[in-house]
């Protein structure tokens, strides 16, 4: 297992005491679980002899921000697939802004478009000689969820050393594989009884839970866990409140708050969702002596578009 740098620290939140594991501040390419993923990326790129890439993801992903910052560090070349209107994404700073500063082959698309843009994108940089690889949007490949599988094998070693262990695990949960990779990896060290609860940012439970499912399915495969996943992720689409990037005066006036109150940073639509998510969750259904974690998967530049 590679040292995966993985911090947590102690907070008290409302009165409850909580472990947050600080993927915020990951350090590469501008934190999150997406600088994390991109960590694996980078290595499973480099063994593969690949030197371009075609991924995709909205205005302000976390994801494509990371791809891209990743391939400037190698000179790589990256095609982002963007789903979003020109207007919006020259506007914009936060990721957009990093997006436009990498080199990046930026194409603006629909939503629809996505997997027809991205086939033409691969077949254009392989006709210009390069070796490219299709990463699958929020890092959906096979490195985006073992990454996090080896997260969960050192938060085991660091609670071990402390005479912790974890009750309840919440994170912010969207395209699947960071929610599937910590699943998996929660098996893998013996904590199958630990509640690994998603919060969902964009998908509606049957949905998101299935494409979780179908993810560690594929993980369990991999580290030869005799598991079918079906049924047995925990996806709560409770607080969408619309759907992605939507949220309530209600939510930010909370999180606005907690970071006055504990100098850590949370987005609208990403991490924010998930802590307010599961602070409700705790005191519905008073869990306020538990031994609980939160991920915190990052989301700064999300604040600052």
């Amino acid at each position: 297992m590679n040292n995966t740098f993985l911090i947590q620290e102690n907070y008290t939140i409302e009165g409850v005491t909580i472990k947050i594991v600080r993927d915020d501040i990951f350090p590469f390419v501008g934190g999150g679980s997406k600088a994390r993923k991109a960590v694996a990326y980078e290595k499973f790129l480099k063994k593969g002899g690949y030197n371009a890439i075609v991924t995709c993801g909205g205005i302000q992903s976390n994801h494509n921000r990371a791809m891209a910052l990743m391939c400037a560090k190698y000179g790589w070349k990256c095609h982002l697939c963007i789903q979003g209107t020109e207007e919006r994404f020259l506007s914009e700073k936060g990721n957009a802004l990093l997006d436009r500063l990498s080199g990046a082959e930026c194409e603006l698309i629909k939503p629809e478009d996505t997997a027809v843009a991205m086939g033409r994108a691969m077949e254009d940089l392989k006709t210009r000689g390069f070796k490219p690889y299709y990463v699958i949007g929020g890092g959906h490949n096979l490195p985006g969820g073992t990454c996090f599988v080896e997260a969960v094998q050192e938060l085991k070693g660091q609670c071990d050393d402390e005479g912790y262990k974890p009750e309840c695990l919440f994170l912010a949960s969207g395209t699947g594989s960071t929610h599937a990779g910590i699943q998996v990896g929660l098996d893998l060290v013996g904590w199958s009884d630990v509640k690994c609860i998603g919060i969902s940012v964009a998908r509606q439970q049957k949905y998101g839970a299935q494409v979780v499912a179908e993810f560690a399915n594929m993980l369990a495969e991999y580290y030869g866990i005799d598991k079918d996943y079906k049924s047995k992720i925990l996806f709560n689409s409770d607080y969408l409140y619309g759907g992605y990037e939507n949220f309530t005066l209600e939510m930010k006036e909370y999180l606005e708050d907690v970071m006055k109150h504990t100098g850590l940073v949370f987005d609208l639509t990403y991490s924010g969702k998930a802590l307010y998510g599961m602070m409700n969750e705790i005191k519905k259904n008073h869990l306020e002596k538990k031994n609980i974690i939160f991920w915190h998967t990052g989301g700064i530049m999300n604040i600052m578009k």
